[in-house]
């Protein structure tokens, strides 16, 4: 598994394992984000189908989940930060063998 990227986004640090925008691990006290680049664009990296997958668990649940009842904004999964554990490149890592 290739671990040497420390900058990550949202999506794969946080979102794509389930975690709630709203926590407060997500703080800035708890997250260093970056200035540059602030924000990676998903839309491109990531497949719709997939972003969609996430959202609806977040937003609505599935798969027997209630999910979080609450929005799930695109703006917060695409803030870079320095990755916060590498279970962010486990996502990724998973996400890439399902193809």
């Amino acid at each position: 598994m290739p671990t040497n990227n420390y900058v990550e986004c949202s999506f794969w640090n946080f979102d794509s394992l389930f975690q709630p925008q709203q926590h407060p691990a997500r703080d800035s006290h708890d997250t260093f984000f970056l200035a540059d680049p602030e924000i990676s664009d998903i839309n491109n990296t990531v497949e719709s189908c997939y972003i969609d997958k996430v959202r609806t668990v977040h937003s609505q649940g599935a798969f027997g989940s209630r999910g979080y009842q609450s929005p799930w904004l695109i703006e917060e999964a695409e803030k870079n930060l320095l990755r916060t554990h590498t279970t962010a490149v486990s996502a990724r890592m998973l996400h890439a063998l399902s193809k």
